[in-house]
């Protein structure tokens, strides 16, 4: 396989984020007054949709408390939960072989964009990617995964047949798919299982660079 950009999902792809949106999701709860607890099953579909719909699908959160918990857990991420993630191991070092080899490499997230860049930069990956692209709410609503991912087509100048979306979730495959780019799933995410069967995925990070020689 050999596209010219290669774009990649943040959370559950590039970092273990789940520690701190979990905490961040909890305190949401406990700040509305409301149980916080859940399965750890469950919890895991926090990790890949936008946040509004997380909070109707793991809490069944009713629509009149979810002005509130968004803008108590936007609030509360952006001091503390977007610096309690880990990168995956070997993440940088295939990122910069993948950077050697002359792929362009990009992100495409459903995360707030200035908190993606954010991140990027605190955790040392920023270097290695030539945009970095994400939500940005309007009064219309949020982007889609399929218009970010066209936003970083434009920004790099690059076709769909040229690129590839590497993510760990359905909305990475679903909107890979809108978009009309090629699709990595990676199981070590949270969205597929690893006995999952999918047309191309990879375990571990290493295995990028097989797929991407």
């Amino acid at each position: 396989m050999r596209p010219k950009l290669i774009i990649f999902d943040l959370d559950g792809t590039l970092l273990d984020t789940s520690p701190g949106i979990f905490a961040t999701a909890r305190y949401t709860m406990e700040r509305l007054g409301l149980d916080p607890d859940v399965a750890q099953q469950q919890m895991r579909k926090f990790i890949g949709p936008p946040i509004s719909e997380c909070f109707k699908v793991v809490y069944d959160l009713p629509q009149r408390y979810l002005a509130d918990a968004l803008s108590i857990y936007k609030e509360r991420y952006k001091s503390e939960g977007q610096y309690q993630a880990l990168v995956y191991p070997h993440m940088a070092d295939v990122l910069d072989a993948l950077h050697g080899r002359g792929y362009l490499l990009a992100v495409g997230t459903l995360k707030n964009e200035s908190t993606a860049k954010n991140m990027m930069t605190h955790y040392g990956l920023a270097s290695f990617f030539a945009v970095v692209r994400g939500d940005v709410s309007t009064p219309s609503g949020g982007r889609t995964k399929a218009e970010i991912l066209r936003t970083v087509m434009r920004d790099t100048n690059m076709k769909p047949e040229w690129s590839v979306l590497v993510g760990d979730t359905e909305h990475d495959r679903n909107g890979a798919n809108e978009a009309n780019v090629g699709f990595v799933a990676v199981t070590y995410g949270f969205g597929f299982p690893h006995d999952a069967s999918l047309p191309m995925s990879v375990s571990s990070p290493l295995e990028l660079l097989t797929l991407f020689p």
